[in-house]
């Protein structure tokens, strides 16, 4: 993934399940600059389809902190935002 200021932040995790075209669950965490994980998070994603497009619902837990979970917000939003602009 890369950053605002340009650098490369890495991230890994394992799909725990795959249902298409309905379903993608999988873990998360960072990694640090010797590929170690961090603490790691449950990430559920839906997509359901709806008239002109499809309605995606995603849901991460189990943070650290109220600190992670806040700046993963932030995080999901810019990218959804990103994605809006893209697709229309």
């Amino acid at each position: 993934m890369r950053r605002s200021d340009g650098g490369v932040v890495a991230t890994s995790g394992v799909y725990r399940v795959v249902e298409p075209p309905r379903r993608l669950a999988f873990t998360w965490a960072w990694e640090d600059e010797r590929g170690a994980r961090g603490h790691e998070t449950e990430v559920m994603v839906s997509f359901e389809a709806t008239p002109g497009g499809t309605r995606v619902v995603l849901l991460q837990q189990r943070f650290e902190s109220k600190q992670a979970r806040d700046n993963h917000n932030i995080g999901w939003s810019a990218c959804f935002d990103r994605q809006t602009k893209i697709v229309g």
